[in-house]
């Protein structure tokens, strides 16, 4: 069984995929992903997720009740999905080298400020 979940509001750049991530791990949740979109112009988040009914019911009661702190959730539908949802572990290894790869264009940054003295 697998559910699309998405979340409007201000979304990005807030720490939303690995909260989100970190509780799908606790719920021992095989299959995740979650991309930050614009839908109409606004913040977006699409969330995938597949597991056992339960696993999916209790990460849902989470992501109903639960947000990063500076996250201002305006809607959230959940919908059936039919594809199929990546593994996990490849989710966490994508995230993890998209959020270094961040990491390094900001230590640029600030390696050319200082060398540009």
């Amino acid at each position: 069984m697998a559910l699309k979940i998405t979340i409007k509001g201000k979304v990005h750049g807030v720490g939303y995929r690995l909260f989100l991530l970190e509780e799908a791990d606790s719920l021992f949740i095989p299959c995740f992903d979650a991309k930050n979109v614009k839908i109409d112009g606004k913040e977006a988040l699409i969330v995938l997720v597949d597991g056992d009914k339960e696993q999916l019911d209790r990460f849902l009661d989470f992501v109903k009740s639960c947000k990063p702190e500076i996250a201002v959730v305006e809607e959230i539908t959940v919908e059936e999905f039919k594809g199929k949802v990546r593994d996990i572990e490849k989710f966490r290894a994508s995230f993890n080298t998209a959020q270094l790869s961040k990491i390094v264009q900001v230590g640029i940054k600030m390696l050319e400020k200082q060398y540009a003295r």
